[in-house]
């Protein structure tokens, strides 16, 4: 093994070595130390994101907690070499037939949880453009080849590298693409396919409704009462790149503005489609790179469509059909059971109705705060009065005649009614 590492990264370093049986291997270390670490920083996340969705109004959509506990599982999933060698094999099956593309072999045997040996893989990296043309390779090609497998991966597999950076694609002979790094994946269900799927041919046919009805679905908010202000902001994005040439629409910043408009109305989409912008922006750059006309609209909308189309495959809807039909049968079955539970659980007095009000938490906020104020009020009058009779009886120790006892029970008396005021003063009313 060569002491020397060919490449690094925050979380491990890689090196060159060389199997008894003579064949060359990436042997992938973590890092001494890292998992500590990554503890601390889990730890100052979770303690800020609570902070800041304590005390920062405009967080809640956001939800930074849930944001961290999302990235908490995401590294700890990367820190796991048996969870990326389970990520490259089941990568290689989903392109076992695909010529194109190239997945480095996987050696179990001399891996672990620290440690994953894989199959070195002599490749040029794919910003290397000097080093791409010298070696007969065509950019422009390789651009639109691993557009298409990033989208193949998306749209037909549902299972995707998240982090397609130009370090993590190589390119080797006859214009092949092979990734590296498997730490980082996404997954998307076959109803998310078919959303993402609506999104894209909606704004290919200009049509914000669909594009408002498929975005409530993905973020599980059917009912929403500024929908219509919605739907126009969804026509508004739309209009803006009505007019622009396909070549000049860049999905990324289409994406973005989305994210952002999803937030102003407080909606929030499931974790996997943020990795899925990441990639999509990521393999867009590189594109961009290999190919200054690189137009990634023109390769998305033929993935969108066929997908589209499979939901008509005779096969897909008699599979949907008896899907449906067997939840109704297990509905139907279960349901005199459920209703004798029910009538079992009134007959025991065990049933209970919750009900919750809504709007009523503004009222009892201001019932606690004028509860505080009378409790704090009587308070301050009993301390006035008990200071004014020690100090009428001349209760010693006196000073200057007058009770020290007094004295200090009316200074304390002033400083509590200040406060009394100033609160009053700064919500506003007496």
């Amino acid at each position: 093994i060569d002491t020397n590492p060919i490449a690094s990264a925050s979380i491990a370093q890689v090196y060159q070595a060389e199997l008894f049986s003579g064949e060359k291997v990436a042997v992938k270390v973590q890092r001494t130390g890292i998992q500590k670490i990554i503890e601390t920083d889990l730890e100052i996340m979770f303690h800020f994101s609570l902070l800041m969705e304590k005390h920062i109004a405009e967080m809640e959509i956001l939800n930074p907690v849930e944001t961290v506990k999302e990235f908490e599982r995401s590294i700890r999933k990367e820190i796991d070499f048996d969870i990326e060698a389970s990520n490259i094999e089941r990568f290689a099956r989903n392109f076992q037939t695909d010529m194109t593309i190239y997945i480095p072999e996987v050696y179990r045997a001399y891996s672990t949880k620290k440690i994953l040996t894989m199959e070195f893989i002599d490749g040029i990296k794919v910003s290397n453009l000097k080093s791409l043309r010298e070696a007969g390779n065509d950019p422009v090609l390789i651009a639109d080849r691993g557009c298409d497998l990033v989208l193949k991966q998306i749209f037909e597999h549902g299972f995707f590298h998240a982090d397609p950076h130009p370090g993590n694609i190589l390119i080797m002979k006859d214009n092949i693409t092979c990734f590296l790094d498997f730490g980082m994946m996404g997954t998307l269900l076959p109803k998310h396919q078919d959303y993402l799927g609506n999104i894209i041919v909606g704004v290919v046919n200009k049509d914000s409704k669909k594009i408002t009805e498929t975005l409530l679905r993905l973020t599980g908010t059917y009912n929403i009462e500024n929908r219509d202000q919605l739907e126009q902001r969804v026509s508004e994005l739309i209009n803006q790149y009505a007019y622009i040439p396909l070549i000049e629409i860049k999905v990324g910043e289409f994406l973005n503005k989305l994210f952002r408009m999803l937030i102003d109305f407080k909606l929030r989409l499931p974790s996997d489609f943020y990795l899925l912008s990441k990639a999509l922006i990521t393999i867009e750059g590189v594109g961009t790179i290999l190919d200054p006309d690189f137009d990634m609209v023109a390769h998305i909308e033929p993935f969108a469509k066929n997908l589209l189309k499979k939901r008509l495959d005779p096969v897909k809807l008699a599979k949907d059909l008896y899907s449906s039909v067997a939840e109704f049968r297990l509905l139907f079955k279960d349901f005199p059971f459920e209703i004798r539970e029910i009538i079992r659980q009134i007959k025991t007095g065990k049933l209970k109705v919750e009900f919750e009000h809504k709007g009523l938490e503004p009222m009892l906020v201001k019932h606690d705060q004028i509860s505080n104020r009378i409790a704090f009020a009587i308070v301050l009058a009993a301390l006035i009065i008990g200071s004014s009779l020690i100090v009428l009886s001349k209760i010693p120790p006196l000073w200057n005649e007058v009770p020290i006892i007094g004295i200090v029970g009316f200074v304390g008396a002033g400083i509590m009614g200040f406060g009394l005021l100033i609160s009053i003063l700064r919500h506003g009313k007496m």
